[in-house]
């Protein structure tokens, strides 16, 4: 069974369609409220009362044979159209989702309803073409064409009404199997409906919507389900109650959208502060190391130049010929040598320690997926072009603060001050806020980037645009993120981009 319909059941008015439903032509269905569907009887007696009808007919006529024709003919009509009062047709509005029920029999009259596929009415009269008609809370008029009625209308109950049932006892327990001794689940009130879900016989396999289970079929009435129309102010009422239910449901989705976003911006912050500090604590590593290494190159010159002035002092104690000269000379000349020799092999050392950890910063860039040939200022290559150029410069300035309203690429810049400032070093002059920049360039299919584009992400700024990045290739921005990462290093993605502008050619 359809849930979504079982939902409505429970909350819109219904016909219920009792009873015994023949084969063929002569099917019926008979209505909780005591009406029956047009043209066709609600009693299993229908054939013998079909016949006492003809019987008494044929007595009328054999009084009336004075009568003209033309009367016969109308009261034939007559005992015809006063048949259908107090039947049940069926709304079928064919191409169309509904149609309407209007104040009078006149296509022009006020709307006072509708009628949806398959929703039923009670016919309370005839007018011309009209039906006059109730469903539900609503009473008017119809075009005839648009209901179904006798055996079709059978038909369609047949194959689209829900099957329910109705409790007939004050209280009747839902157990959860088809046994006397099985466990209650729940309990079913006087006059209840609640979905038939299987007719077991000596039971019946119930659903209330949020509990199933047996109840004994001895206190249960079966019926089919169809809806009815609604006026027009509960349509306006039903519309407007759908339409706040949806906007709550887009405000939730914009709700869960923005925690994730936020939650994701945390995450790549937390991800680009954590790789700054790493490649940052590298850097110094390897600054100290190179500091070193300039240090023990500075004591190996010193030593290589005490080493040399022995060796001229050694000189000088043999020309004397002073053999206690000499003696002491030589000692000395051959400490400062070994001093020297040390020295060297130090500088030597600092000075590999100091190539190893270069080249560690240089590992970690391209781990994180920057080609280490950006990390280096390189404008001044002839070979490189200008969009690799202004990557490279922009690229320079990763770790440095960023401040609002700033920009000043080392001492601190915001996201469109950062953009404005790298594209202004070589002579390309944009505008000062993100917003206004996505206004101007050549606009860039987000899927045609190329390194030096901008890309736009939404926010509360000018033009619906809150933050600005540029674009350096390998799927990664170069961007002034915020007061607690400065400049960094993202995936192009972090944030979904919303246009991009190519400012350079």
């Amino acid at each position: 069974m359809n849930k979504g319909m079982k939902k409505h059941v429970m909350r819109a008015a219904a016909c219920f369609v009792t009873g015994s439903m023949l084969a063929g032509s002569s099917s019926m269905a008979a209505f909780a409220a005591g009406t029956n569907l047009v043209g066709v009887s609600t009693t299993v007696n229908v054939k013998e009362a079909a016949a006492e009808d003809t019987q008494k007919t044929e007595e009328t006529e054999s009084t009336t044979e004075g009568t003209a024709s033309e009367e016969n003919t109308e009261s034939a009509e007559a005992a015809q159209d006063s048949s259908l009062i107090g039947t049940v047709a069926v709304a079928q509005p064919g191409d169309e989702t509904f149609f309407n029920i209007r104040a009078n029999a006149d296509a022009n009259s006020d709307v006072v309803g509708y009628l949806y596929e398959n929703n039923c009415a009670t016919i309370l009269g005839e007018e011309g073409d009209w039906y006059y008609i109730q469903s539900g809370n609503c009473t008017g008029y119809v075009a005839k064409y648009l209901m179904t009625t006798g055996a079709d209308a059978a038909a369609v109950v047949e194959q689209a009404a829900t099957p329910v049932a109705q409790v007939n006892a004050e209280a009747l327990m839902v157990r959860s199997e088809p046994s006397e001794d099985a466990d209650v689940v729940d309990t079913v009130t006087a006059d209840q409906i609640v979905y038939l879900e299987e007719d077991l016989g000596g039971w019946a396999k119930i659903s209330t919507g949020s509990t199933e289970g047996y109840v004994s079929a001895d206190y249960v009435s079966y019926a089919s389900y169809l809806p009815q129309g609604e006026t027009h102010e509960e349509a306006e009422a039903r519309i407007a109650e759908e339409e706040a239910a949806y906007q709550a449901w887009l405000d939730e989705q914009e709700r869960l959208y923005q925690e994730q976003l936020a939650a994701e911006q945390a995450e790549w912050e937390a991800q680009n502060q954590a790789w700054i500090e790493y490649l940052q604590s590298q850097s110094d590593y390897a600054d100290q190391a190179q500091a070193a290494a300039d240090q023990a190159a500075a004591d190996q010159a010193y030593a290589e130049q005490v080493a040399a002035d022995a060796q001229v002092a050694l000189d000088e104690a043999y020309s004397t010929g002073d053999a206690d000269a000499i003696a002491n000379a030589e000692a000395y000349a051959q400490q400062t040598a070994a001093d020297a020799q040390t020295a060297a092999n130090q500088t030597q050392t600092a000075q590999n320690e100091a190539a190893a950890a270069d080249q560690t910063v240089y590992d970690t860039v391209a781990g994180a997926g920057i080609d280490t040939s950006e990390v280096t200022n390189t404008t001044d290559s002839s070979s490189s072009s200008l969009r690799q150029q202004i990557v490279d410069y922009a690229l320079q300035f990763v770790g440095n603060p960023y401040v609002y309203g700033g920009t000043s690429l080392t001492n601190g810049t915001d996201c469109s001050g950062f953009t404005q400032s790298v594209l202004g070093n070589f002579g390309i002059n944009i505008s000062r806020t993100a917003g206004a920049q996505s206004q101007g360039g050549k606009p860039v299919d987000l899927s045609q980037l190329e390194p030096g584009d901008l890309l736009f992400y939404s926010g509360s700024g000018d033009y619906g645009i809150g933050h600005v990045s540029m674009y350096i290739g390998n799927g990664q921005v170069v961007h002034a993120s915020s007061s607690t990462t400065g400049i960094i290093v993202s995936d192009v993605n972090y944030r979904t981009p919303t246009s991009a502008s190519d400012y350079i050619g």
